[in-house]
This record gives C-alpha cells, sequence and structure tokens, in this order.
C-alpha cells in the first residue's frame, strides 16, 4: 500500500509538470492545498495521537524535528515548500540529497505498528505524505526539464525520491526499532510542520489578499479534518 501510494504520488507530479507550468497560479494553488491538508493532518490526527497518553516530553521530539528541518533547508534550499533553483543542464545534488533525506525521515512512521498502537501506513498521514510529495515532483521534473537535463538523469532523481519514503518505513522494519515509534512519529511531525507553515506563510505573494487561494487553503484543512475525523471515531 505505501509503495503504490507514493509512487503513484511521484508519477502524478511529475507526469502534470509537461501540463502545468511551476510558475504558474495553477501549481501555486496545488502547493496551496497540499500544504494546508498536511497542515491540517497534523493538527486533528498526528498531534492528538503523540499525546493523547500524556506523553508531554514528546514535544521535545516534535523541536528536534523542526530543528533538523531548519539545518535541512540550507541543502535544499527550500525544495519541500516550493522553491528550486538549477544551473543550465546540472542537477543541483545537494538540493536534492536534503530533500531525499526530508523524504526519508518522514517515511519512518509509516512503518508497521510500534508502541504508539497506531498503522499509519493505510491512514491519514499516508495521503497527506502523498499529497505533498505531487507538487514537489512536479516541481522538480519541471525544473530539470528547463534546465536540460538529460531524460534518465530527470527519472533517476524522480525514482530516489519516490523510493527515499517508503525506503524510511522498511529501514524502521529492517533495524527493528518499532519501540521508538512515537518518537519518530514526532520527529516526523515536527519536520513536516516546519514545511507545512512554511507554505501557508508563503502563499500570498507580498501578504496580499487572494480569495481563491484562501479557498484552496481552507478546503484541503476541510478535507483533511473531515478524512482525519473519521479515522479518530
Amino acid at each position: 500500500m505505501i509503495w503504490i501510494v507514493l509512487l503513484l504520488s511521484v508519477a502524478l507530479g511529475s507526469g502534470a509538470a509537461w501540463v502545468v507550468p511551476t510558475d504558474s497560479k495553477a501549481f501555486k494553488y496545488l502547493l496551496s492545498f497540499s500544504g494546508a491538508f498536511l497542515f491540517a493532518t497534523l493538527l486533528t490526527h498526528m498531534l492528538p495521537e503523540i499525546f493523547e497518553h500524556g506523553n508531554w516530553n514528546m514535544g521535545w521530539w516534535i523541536m528536534l524535528g523542526f530543528a533538523i528541518q531548519l539545518l535541512l533547508d540550507h541543502l535544499s534550499e527550500g525544495l519541500e515548500h516550493g522553491h528550486f533553483h538549477t544551473k543550465a543542464s546540472k542537477v543541483p545534488w545537494l538540493a536534492i540529497s536534503g530533500l531525499l533525506l526530508h523524504a526519508f525521515l518522514e517515511g519512518m512512521p509509516l512503518a508497521s505498528t510500534g508502541t504508539s498502537g497506531h498503522n499509519h501506513a493505510t491512514g491519514g498521514f499516508l495521503w497527506a505524505i502523498a499529497l505533498h510529495k505531487l507538487p514537489i515532483a512536479l516541481l522538480v521534473t519541471g525544473a530539470l526539464r528547463k534546465s536540460g537535463v538529460r531524460l534518465s538523469t530527470l527519472l533517476g532523481v524522480l525514482l530516489l525520491f519516490a523510493f527515499a519514503t517508503p525506503a524510511g518505513a522498511l529501514t524502521v522494519n529492517t533495524i527493528h526499532v518499532e519501540q521508538w515509534s512515537l518518537q519518530l512519529l514526532a520527529v516526523a511531525v515536527g519536520i513536516l510542520l516546519h514545511v507545512s507553515t512554511t507554505i501557508l506563510f508563503e502563499s500570498s505573494q507580498n501578504h496580499r489578499f487572494n480569495a481563491v487561494k484562501l479557498i484552496f487553503v481552507l478546503a484541503g484543512m476541510l478535507l483533511a479534518g473531515w478524512i482525519n475525523s473519521g479515522m479518530m471515531l
């Protein structure tokens, strides 16, 4: 399930790059929708799960994840929240490395059920990650195509991005650290809180009101809230 959903999200995003320019309003609306969906999923499903048994020390792990993403931003140059800078016929491997590490870490909570008692491999968290990956795949594909990178290189980068997240889940299952599942989830939540809030803060150009973008943001939040409220019952 994890592999299919995440691979399809990258495939759809990369395919959309042929019809949706990364500097278009459509891309910005998609990015805003995905960021809002991710943010609402964290608030309505993941944070309540982390603190449901009074695990108040988990706040430190969330802050650790937030700090990790601050560091990753220096590598990826903001690629996780919609920024990508390339030079002609060159792949910015440092930025791609930061993105891959981000994708790997966010995939760790998708491992089989650990001490938290929840399985995220089929829940709202999986769909939030998939929706987050879709516009990023579109961005990477569009930017690398524009820079003139060879198709084989482009496909290689996309495959790495597609497999990085399920690889995080596979690593947790392989080395048997399920007892740390709650801590890994908290770190991932911290990482994704940084990414989702950055997307939302940057969604308004020059802090001007944009009614259409607001509609996409509200739609993303309401959809995530509706989906996750059903899962929490």
